[in-house]
């Protein structure tokens, strides 16, 4: 779907944006803490150098690799945050398209699926504002030869887009879904992508 993939580049573009602020922040921080800490473990290690400096030393050690350990949280936490915010954002602009987009939209994943004679739309509550006579009549001449696509008065609760169905077999295009999927698909490329370790 290439709007999909826009929507993607677009997302990927916005993210490393946002992970280059959250690095800044995130090494900022990290560097504070380390700062801080070795000052304090240097003065300790001055007052006692003779008589602790084994246990001086094993005890920095711990507290270095505790502060590693406490920015690789902070980074997954970042990187957590980041891609709830990518993907609340994209839903966004997917429940603020135009109607030629919806239209598009639907078009699009008319001509994808497998169905044949009889289908029911059922256009999703947040999407119910681009149910308009002119572009029902857009969507069912969308949907011929090879399907008598019927627009149902029913909608899909607290949801964007719409579902197909025939019979028991369900198609669901709601932008939920679809993200949900996509945030399944792409979570770890957006990561790996946004966040090149070194």
């Amino acid at each position: 779907m290439p709007d999909i993939t826009n929507l993607t580049e677009k997302i990927t573009q916005d993210a490393q944006k946002r992970q280059r602020q959250y690095i800044k922040k995130a090494q900022r921080d990290i560097e504070k803490n380390e700062q801080e800490k070795k000052k304090q473990i240097q003065k300790q290690l001055e007052e006692n150098i003779e008589k602790f400096k084994e246990a001086r030393q094993s005890d920095v050690n711990l507290k270095i690799s505790d502060l590693h350990l406490t920015a690789r949280s902070q980074i997954l936490a970042a990187k957590q945050q980041l891609l709830r915010e990518l993907f609340a954002e994209a839903l966004k602009r997917l429940r603020t398209m135009s109607a030629k987009e919806f239209n598009q939209f639907v078009t699009s994943n008319l001509k994808q699926v497998d169905f044949n004679g009889n289908v029911e739309m059922v256009v999703a509550q947040n999407s119910i504002d681009y149910a308009t006579e002119e572009n029902k009549q857009v969507w069912q001449e969308a949907a011929v030869p090879e399907m008598n696509l019927s627009i149902s008065q029913n909608t899909v609760p607290k949801r964007g887009g719409f579902l197909l169905r025939q019979g028991e077999i369900e198609y669901n295009f709601t932008f939920e879904a679809m993200l949900s999927t996509s945030e399944e698909e792409l979570s770890s490329e957006l990561l790996n992508l946004i966040f090149k370790e070194e």
